[in-house]
C-alpha cells in the first residue's frame, strides 16, 4: 500500500485538508469554511466528518496540522490562538481519537514556510522566511535548511512585531502589531471607510454598494482599474510590510522571503512598495542577496507543508 500523509491547515476563516505523497504531490484535497471564534470540539467533529469522506484516507501514515496561533509542538497544545479564540487547547490529544496515526501540531505559518521551502524554493536555499498574509499575519523561518522554532516554539511571529507601540489594539492583547495594519479585515475596513466618504466609485461598483463584500481581491481589481483609494491602500500596506521586512532581513539575512496568503495575491501592487522600502531601509548587502517573491503555490503551501512536517 502506498504511504501518504494528511495535512490540515486550520485557519481563521477556513480549513483545508489534503492527502499528500512524500514528494509533496497532492493526491486528494478539500476545504470548508470556519467561523471564529469556534469551539475546538466543533472543529474536531468537522475534521472527523470530512476525513471520513476522503477516499484515500486509508493510505495515511502520518498527519500534520498547522494552526493559527502560539503552539507547543512537543505536547501538541495550542497555547493561544487570537483568531480562533482558543487558549490551552490539547488539540493533538483531541485529534488522536479520530486520526489513528502519529500527529504533529505546529503553527500554520511554520507549516507554510516548510511548504514554501519544498514547493517554491525546491530546497535550493538554506535560509528562507515565509510571511503569510491573510486574516492575520504570520511568519515561519527556515534556518540552515531546518525549521527554526525557538525556545518555546514561538519563533517567527512577525505579525506581532509592533509597528506602532501606541497603535491599534491587537487580538493578541498588545497594541500596534503589524497584523492590525496588514490583515485582510483591516484593509477591507480602510476601503469601507473611503467608500462611505464617497472616495471610490469603482469599489462601490465592484461590490454593488454592499460594503461587506469588500475583500483584498476586490481591492486588487479596483487598483488594476486605476482606483486611487485601492492603489493607496496597497501602497501603504506594502510600505508598512517593507519596514518590517527590512528589519527582518538585517536580523536573519535570508536568501529568500516568500509571501503567501490571500492578501499576497495583490502581487506587484504589494511587491513594488515592499522592495522599494527594503532597498531604502535594509543594509545594502543583505537586501541585494534576498529575493522577495510571491508563492507560486499559494493555495497549497500551508496544507502541503503540514503534511510534509509529518513526513
Amino acid at each position: 500500500m502506498k504511504k501518504n500523509y494528511l495535512g490540515i491547515d486550520l485557519g481563521g476563516t477556513g480549513i483545508k485538508m489534503a492527502i499528500v505523497e512524500k514528494n509533496g504531490k497532492i493526491v486528494e484535497q478539500m476545504s470548508f469554511p470556519n467561523s471564529c471564534p469556534c469551539a475546538p470540539k466543533t472543529i474536531v467533529n468537522e475534521i472527523r466528518y470530512h476525513l471520513s469522506s476522503m477516499k484515500h484516507a486509508g493510505t495515511i501514515v502520518g498527519a500534520g496540522v498547522g494552526v493559527a496561533g502560539d503552539v507547543d509542538q512537543k505536547n501538541g497544545i495550542v497555547r493561544f490562538s487570537p483568531n480562533l479564540g482558543w487558549k490551552m487547547v490539547p488539540l493533538k490529544h483531541m485529534l488522536k481519537a479520530i486520526i489513528k496515526v502519529p500527529i504533529i501540531i505546529d503553527n500554520d505559518a511554520n507549516a507554510a514556510a516548510w511548504g514554501a521551502y519544498w514547493l517554491d524554493a525546491k530546497a535550493s536555499v538554506k535560509n528562507l522566511i515565509c510571511i503569510t498574509l491573510g486574516t492575520g499575519v504570520g511568519g515561519g523561518i527556515i534556518c540552515d535548511g531546518k525549521l527554526y522554532r525557538g525556545a518555546t516554539g514561538t519563533a517567527g511571529e512577525i505579525g506581532h512585531i509592533a509597528f506602532d507601540a501606541h497603535g491599534l489594539q491587537c487580538n493578541c492583547g498588545s497594541t500596534g502589531c503589524i497584523e492590525r495594519y496588514l490583515g485582510a479585515k483591516f484593509l477591507s475596513m480602510q476601503a469601507q471607510e473611503a467608500v462611505e466618504r464617497g472616495k471610490s466609485k469603482i469599489i462601490s461598483k465592484l461590490t454593488n454598494g454592499n460594503l461587506e463584500m469588500i475583500t483584498p481581491k476586490v481591492l486588487t481589481q479596483a487598483a488594476n482599474q486605476g482606483d486611487k483609494v485601492a492603489l493607496s491602500i496597497w501602497h501603504q500596506a506594502g510600505e508598512r510590510l517593507g519596514i518590517i521586512l527590512a528589519g527582518v532581513i538585517n536580523m536573519f539575512n535570508p536568501e529568500m522571503i516568500i509571501l503567501a496568503g490571500g492578501v499576497s495575491s495583490a502581487r506587484e501592487l504589494l511587491l513594488k512598495p515592499i522592495r522599494h522600502t527594503v532597498t531604502q531601509r535594509a543594509f545594502k548587502a543583505p537586501a541585494q542577496a534576498c529575493d522577495i517573491i510571491i508563492s507560486h503555490n499559494n493555495q497549497a503551501i500551508g496544507v502541503v507543508g503540514a503534511a510534509l512536517l509529518a513526513r
